[in-house]
């Protein structure tokens, strides 16, 4: 059985101690993917990057602010947070 391995990334809030959450890295994607280019462009510099290829491997934690600015303040979190709590 193959391991499966979760990468992180973040908003540059992080290092600021900004309340945020883990989103599901698909779920930033498609978030991104609903914005017009110039709002998208201004999320996804303030997030780490990574190939959107890779995004169902990727947990990326985002500010409240950064969350409201995608929409997903009311997304369901990604599904790895609730087995962080169990463990």
């Amino acid at each position: 059985m193959k391991k499966q391995f979760l990468r992180e990334r973040e908003c540059i809030h992080r290092d600021e101690d900004a309340p945020g959450e883990f989103f599901n890295g698909v779920f930033y994607v498609q978030a991104l993917g609903r914005l017009k280019i110039d709002a998208a462009m201004s999320v996804a510099n303030k997030v780490s990057p990574f190939f959107w290829v890779d995004a169902p491997h990727i947990m990326v934690w985002l500010c409240n602010d950064c969350a409201a600015e995608l929409h997903l303040d009311d997304a369901p979190l990604s599904f790895v947070k609730s087995s962080r709590r169990q463990a």
